[in-house]
Formats: structure tokens, C-alpha cells, sequence
């Protein structure tokens, strides 16, 4: 757990799956500078150790989380907090796109600008119906970073993304769907529980297998050449083939039982 005067990020393990929850209801869970830092620090491979998957969440059922708190300041150093922020956002959003383990995100409430853009950073999401999602700088009159539209164009394509930054207007969980930001919506009592679970399927799974598919899905999603992106699966199927683990899922099939795998 890490905590600052505002908030805290906390990581609970259970079994394959590390829970990461931004904890800061008396706020919006609006991320502050150390949690911003603390988060990308609960999804270094260190901390993760050999989870094979990561739910990341807000505290509460109101929000999942408020954005980058720039503890408002007049003139030039309000200028310098969204600066600093947009920076500490950056590397929190590389570190959810950069996780060793996929992390599926469970939006528990709404979620507003640099939050939005973390959400976007998971592997997949899903979110609690009633929630709202809404990217603000145009009415803040700044220019968002290039990496962070980056997310959403790839997620919504560039109508949607025109859409959601051009207007600045907030859209409902279920929009959200339709746009492409969000997989599934569903109520808010089973959000959780549907979240790990899909958290828990990745870590049943064989740990190269997914990294490996992971890999390529990432390689082809940023249009990576048709060549480069073979030659990345290429060598993850190599690196399957001489594995332990494909061993050990054949012969379960053959054996229909649950396999057991290292990721070795």
C-alpha cells in the first residue's frame, strides 16, 4: 500500500490476480502526484512478482476515479501542475500499457481525463452501468498529449475520439460501449466479482501463451509491419514449443483435467 495526504493506491494479491485500487473517495479518487507515482510503481514486474494478471479499480461505487488532481492554483503554477501532472499521467499510463501481466480494468463509476486515459491503457474494461466518462481539456482550454489520444484512437477509431475530446461532452457507460472504449457494461454489484474472474481465466492460462499472444495482438494494433509482427510470433511459438507448459497442456486435454502451468 502507498499512501499520500489525499489518497493511497492499494494491492491486495489473491491467489494469480493483484487487485490495484485507487482509494481517495473524498476526492472523486482524483489521483495526486504520489499516487500517480505509487501506481506505476504497484505494476512494476518487482511488486508483481508472479501474478499472472491484474485487476485495477476505484474505491467506492461512485467513481473510479476523478483524474489528476491539480489542487487548483492561480496563474502560472497552475500552469506548472498540469505540466508536472501530465508527466507523472504519462508514465502511470505506460505503466498499465507496459504491465508484464494483462490488466483488465473494472470502471466502478466515472471516470474524467487522465483517469479515463489509465482506463484506456488496460488491456480490456469493464464498467458499472450509470458510469460516465468525459475528456475535458478542450473546455480547460489545453492540448491533450499525442501518446494519450494515441489510446483512444486506437480503442474508438478517430470519429469517436474527434467526438469525445472536440465536444468535451461526457458520455454514458453504455455510449462508452458503442464507442469502443469500454467491453462490456453491467450492473455495479456484479462488476467486481466479473472483473476477477476474467483476471482469474488469464492466470489459468498458460502464462507464455498469453504473453506471447499479447505481444503480437500489441505489435499488430500499432500497425506494426506485417513481417515484424511475424517474425514476434514466430518467436513466442518457438519459445512455446520448447516450453514445459505445452507439454503439460496437451496432456491435460488428453487427460481432461485442469492443466498446471509454470510458464516454463
Amino acid at each position: 500500500m502507498a499512501d499520500s495526504p489525499a489518497g493511497r493506491i492499494e494491492t491486495d494479491r489473491d491467489g494469480d490476480v493483484v487487485v490495484v485500487t485507487i482509494v481517495n473517495e473524498a476526492r472523486d479518487n482524483s489521483l495526486d502526484d504520489p499516487m500517480l507515482k505509487a501506481l506505476a510503481e504497484a505494476l512494476d514486474p518487482e511488486a508483481l512478482g508472479d501474478a499472472r494478471a491484474v485487476v485495477l479499480t476505484g474505491a467506492g461505487d461512485r467513481n473510479f476515479s476523478g483524474g489528476v488532481d491539480l489542487q487548483a492554483r492561480d496563474g502560472d503554477a497552475l500552469t506548472d501542475a498540469v505540466r508536472s501532472g501530465e508527466r507523472l499521467l504519462g508514465r502511470a499510463a505506460a505503466a498499465v500499457e507496459g504491465c508484464p501481466v494483462p490488466v483488465v480494468c473494472a470502471l466502478n463509476g466515472n471516470a474524467f481525463g487522465g483517469a479515463l486515459e489509465i482506463a484506456m491503457a488496460a488491456d480490456w474494461r469493464i464498467a458499472s452501468r450509470g458510469a460516465r466518462f468525459g475528456m475535458p481539456p478542450a473546455r480547460l482550454g489545453w492540448v491533450y498529449a499525442a501518446e494519450g489520444i494515441r489510446r483512444f484512437v486506437d480503442a474508438c477509431g478517430a470519429a469517436n475520439t474527434r467526438e469525445l475530446f472536440l465536444t468535451g461532452r461526457p458520455v454514458d457507460a453504455e455510449r462508452a460501449r458503442q464507442m469502443g472504449m469500454v467491453n462490456r457494461v453491467v450492473d455495479r454489484l456484479e462488476l467486481g466479482d466479473l472483473a476477477f474472474a476474467d483476471a482469474m481465466e488469464i492466470g489459468k492460462n498458460g502464462p507464455i501463451a498469453v504473453a506471447g499472444m499479447r505481444a503480437v495482438i500489441k505489435a499488430i494494433e500499432t500497425d506494426a509491419p506485417p513481417s515484424e509482427a511475424a517474425e514476434i510470433a514466430e518467436r513466442w511459438r518457438q519459445r512455446a514449443f520448447q516450453s514445459a507448459d505445452i507439454e503439460e497442456g496437451l496432456a491435460a486435454f488428453r487427460e481432461k483435467r485442469d492443466p498446471d502451468f509454470t510458464g516454463r
